[in-house]
């Protein structure tokens, strides 16, 4: 071989040598790139893991804190309507005579100076009743407290069972004194009213043997009327009814009488006139 083909030879190794140390160095750049790479999804596929779990726990703790709140909000439900319902048996307590069951002086006053401003704005007439048993006291000490506390019983619930319009008010004024709110009703229709519950307080034959008037428990009772245009209270209108009452009184009792209704003005009017 001359020293030409040598010289080629030589070349072409050296060239060949080159080439394979050039693949060798790519080789192992890859190869350091491949383990990187893999490395790397590895560090992923752990976050992406850690952040499963973390979104998994954190959808537990809120299904656990939402169903809390629900919970939460069922009760403050029922307390909320426990305690509307608590409030509105207060009311009814409140508003309520404890002996009779129906409405207290309370409730009364507040209904009868209600009834008066409605009656002003609709312009139709208000009729107040207001009734006694007559010779209670004298009852009492016959026959003791808790049967007069009987025969009150008795009078409220033939009261209420007499008054049955969606407006009527039926109220213990006190001790044995009543009184009923009869809005839309003029004098003649409450007195008739009224003189309907004289009959059926008599019918009930309650005993009464140490009466001087009668056998039986009886009531007297006074009407009063305002008519638009209204220009008297609730006060003239008390005053009225309270009137006719004593006037059923001196009468004889067990009766029903009226009285016309005047207001203070009309009360000065009369006086200095």
């Amino acid at each position: 071989m001359s020293g030409f083909e040598l010289a080629i030879v030589s070349l072409l190794a050296a060239t060949v040598a080159g080439v394979l140390a050039r693949v060798l160095f790519l080789h192992a750049r890859v190869a350091r790139r491949t383990r990187e790479l893999e490395i790397e999804l590895a560090r992923r596929r752990d976050v992406e893991t850690e952040l499963d779990a973390a979104y998994r726990d954190l959808q537990r703790r809120f299904a656990a804190r939402t169903h809390a709140l629900e919970a939460r909000n069922e009760e403050l439900t029922r307390l909320r309507f426990a305690l509307e319902t608590a409030n509105r048996r207060l009311r009814h307590l409140v508003g309520v005579d404890a002996l009779t069951g129906i409405a207290n002086r309370r409730h009364f006053d507040r209904a009868l100076e209600r009834e008066v401003r409605r009656a002003r704005r609709d312009a139709q007439p208000l009729s107040l009743v207001f009734l006694d048993l007559d010779e209670f006291k004298l009852f009492n000490d016959s026959y003791g407290h808790t049967r007069g506390d009987e025969v009150l019983r008795k009078v409220a619930q033939t009261l209420d069972e007499t008054f049955r319009r969606g407006g009527d008010l039926v109220a213990r004024y006190g001790g044995e004194e009543f009184a009923v709110v009869l809005p839309g009703v003029d004098g003649r229709r409450a007195g008739l009213y009224a003189e309907r519950l004289r009959r059926r307080i008599w019918r009930l034959a309650i005993p009464y043997n140490a009466s001087q008037l009668t056998d039986r428990v009886t009531i007297s009772g006074g009407v009063a009327t305002i008519y638009p245009p209204v220009s008297a209270g609730p006060d003239d209108l008390l005053f009225a009814a309270d009137k006719a009452l004593y006037r059923a009184k001196c009468l004889g009792r067990n009766r029903i009488a009226s009285a016309e209704v005047q207001s203070e003005e009309e009360k000065r009017l009369a006086v200095s006139g």
